[in-house]
């Protein structure tokens, strides 16, 4: 699939130009420069038969950015016929763009929501808005173009993912996009988690994720791993996400920003020293507050005395409320 490291698009191209070159889309002319191919087609658009024109990279290096992006697009891309990628972290999608325009693309950032009253303002420009009907209520940013050649390529990847994964040279690269895109910290079991529901999907993860000792179990939502030696090693080092990437940070070495959540019990112990867990969760009523007490004494900000255990701040506990950072 891969020879030397590089991806012949144009050897690919010849071979699918077969499967579309007929009835509403047709092939009128192929410009094959050094670095791309120039696609002029004919194809229907709103009942009109209209002439476009996209382009193609003549190649494609598996490199660290092309092993990362595959793995970011695999859990966050756009459907069929736009290729890009959906995401709400500027980083994300600044990369996204930097990336289509590595293959020779013009991406736009377009602005998705549902449901909102406000539109939310970004601090970087956006190439149009869009409104989708639909019972969820947020937004994301789709960063991509229209191409849907460049989609059936990394399509026809993820259809062979197993041999990709086989043959890319760091699949560490691969699992650190798709961390970015479908991973998540669970801080309260200090463990990391890719979301897959996929079972075909699901079962190639872990043959490769358990190669680089980052599979522990599939909860039937998630692959999961408590590996944080692992995780720092493979994973860490290419993620692009920073709430991801402090939250890691958090349960690998102990740093980083508490949420909202932590900082709440912080809070309330603060003002209320000596508390139980029991008071606490009845206080807050919310679940996992044991669990969340016992990530906050791990790392040093609670301590408890006595039996039931009363809790108290820590001085990292309370400089982290007194500065707003830890």
């Amino acid at each position: 699939m891969f020879k030397n490291n590089v991806i012949s698009v144009e050897e690919w191209f010849r071979h699918y130009k077969k499967l579309i070159d007929f009835g509403a889309r047709q092939i009128k002319n192929i410009e094959i420069g050094k670095h791309q191919i120039k696609l002029t087609y004919t194809n229907y658009s709103k009942g009109k038969k209209k002439e476009f024109v996209n382009f193609l990279p003549t190649q494609i290096f598996v490199d660290a950015d092309f092993q990362y992006f595959f793995g970011l697009w695999c859990g966050d891309r756009l459907g069929s016929g736009r290729f890009g990628v959906c995401n709400k972290n500027k980083d994300i999608n600044m990369f996204t763009s930097f990336y289509l325009k590595k293959l020779h693309q013009q991406p736009k950032f377009i602005l998705q929501y549902s449901n909102l009253k406000n539109i939310p303002k970004l601090d970087y420009p956006l190439d149009g808005y869009y409104e989708c009907k639909s019972s969820a209520k947020g937004y994301v940013i789709n960063v991509g173009v229209v191409n849907g050649i460049l989609f059936s390529l990394f399509d026809y990847f993820r259809q062979e993912l197993d041999t990709v994964l086989t043959q890319i040279p760091d699949k560490a690269l691969f699992f650190a996009g798709l961390f970015d895109a479908e991973g998540n910290v669970f801080l309260e079991d200090s463990c990391f988690r890719w979301a897959c529901l996929n079972m075909r999907e699901v079962e190639i993860y872990k043959k490769h994720l358990n190669e680089l000792g980052l599979y522990h179990r599939y909860d039937g939502c998630n692959l999961v791993t408590y590996n944080k030696e692992a995780f720092i090693r493979f994973i860490l080092p290419y993620l692009k996400h920073p709430d991801k990437i402090n939250k890691a940070r958090l349960v690998c070495y102990g740093i980083g920003t508490l949420d909202k959540r932590l900082l709440a019990v912080l809070h309330l112990i603060h003002k209320n020293p000596g508390l139980t867990h029991k008071i606490i969760t009845k206080t807050l009523k919310r679940a996992k507050r044991y669990a969340q007490i016992k990530f906050l004494e791990k790392l040093g900000y609670l301590k408890s005395q006595g039996y039931p255990k009363r809790l108290y701040i820590t001085a990292k506990g309370m400089e982290t409320i007194q500065e707003g950072r830890t």
